[in-house]
């Protein structure tokens, strides 16, 4: 297993972000990102633009309306965004699915009117099996985003219902900033478009503060990884923590780690481990989802440091 950091959510001056195409290209490279995916609001126009030699790009889209943002990547056609409305948007992701789309929730708690109208998820969505992924972490990481635990949350909710959606994180960069910025590790051999979202598409994602956090199940024998439905039973979790990932792109130092919680449904923690321990022994339950948390301190703060997508018992 190889994951990647890359960034999921950007903008040029093709919409209302401050980087020629190339120039977030470059920005995204001296960030050591892997790959990013351009969403400009209501717009592929920049596309063209790209130089893909500098750092390979996912071709995507911000929907962006009055009910919400939704972030659609990899369609092989437009699909018109302009009469999405709350009570039609199962037939509007449809038509993305149709078209061989992936379809994320962007910043689904984000303030809305009056500071940034639509920006909250406001849709109405029946069929929650259609979607994809969920921005849980969005902006600059801080513990006191309120935003984020919401989003985190509503996520935890979605799983604990039986649907079975990734996460990631939205930097949502749109010219060069400074602060800590968290990260979405995607597994995949090596780093081009459809490996990407081939790993979005099958769970296999990690929102991270920085440091990188995965895991693979032993079930009678048998591996698994990320996004994978495993059997019931006892199973040994495997962890891999890479706490140095990243460090040079913190603006805060501050930052300690402490512990990797093993999470199942309505976010109960069934096994802690430290962080030194690469191998704990988990007794999983039919039905139920498990997923990877590290947790420790930010300037201060205990705090969740960074997230896997789940595994799924059958």
């Amino acid at each position: 297993m190889s994951y990647y950091p890359c960034e999921l959510h950007c903008h040029t001056v093709h919409s209302d972000g401050g980087f020629l195409p190339a120039q977030l290209q470059q920005a995204a490279r001296d960030n050591e990102l892997s790959l990013i995916a351009l969403t400009d609001h209501n717009t592929q126009s920049g596309y063209s633009e790209l130089d893909k030699s500098i750092i390979p790009v996912i071709n995507g889209i911000e929907w962006t309306t009055y009910f919400g943002h939704m972030l659609v990547l990899g369609a092989n056609s437009f699909v018109d965004w302009r009469d999405a409305v709350p009570d039609n948007i199962d037939s509007k992701i449809a038509e993305v699915k149709k078209n061989g789309g992936l379809v994320g929730i962007a910043h689904p708690f984000q303030l809305g009117s009056p500071m940034c109208t639509g920006g909250r998820w406001e849709f109405n969505v029946n069929d929650w099996s259609q979607v994809d992924y969920i921005e849980i972490w969005h902006m600059a990481f801080s513990p006191d985003n309120i935003e984020n635990k919401l989003a985190t949350e509503f996520w935890t909710d979605l799983l604990d219902r039986g649907y079975r959606l990734g996460a990631t994180n939205g930097k949502d960069w749109h010219r060069p900033v400074e602060g800590h910025y968290a990260v979405t590790y995607l597994d995949m051999d090596e780093p081009t478009p459809e490996n990407a979202l081939n790993a979005v598409k099958n769970g296999r994602t990690v929102v991270s503060s920085g440091a990188k956090l995965f895991f693979t199940v032993s079930v009678d024998g048998t591996d698994y990884g990320i996004g994978d439905t495993v059997p019931a039973g006892k199973a040994t979790f495997r962890i891999f923590t890479d706490l140095y990932a990243r460090r040079e792109f913190a603006a805060a130092k501050d930052i300690s780690y402490r512990c990797v919680k093993i999470v199942t449904n309505g976010g109960e923690c069934v096994r802690e481990a430290s962080i030194t321990e690469t191998a704990c022994e988990v007794e999983l339950v039919k039905g139920k989802w498990y997923r990877a948390e590290l947790w420790g301190s930010f300037n201060g703060a205990d705090t969740l440091l960074a997230v896997t997508s789940p595994i799924y018992t059958d």
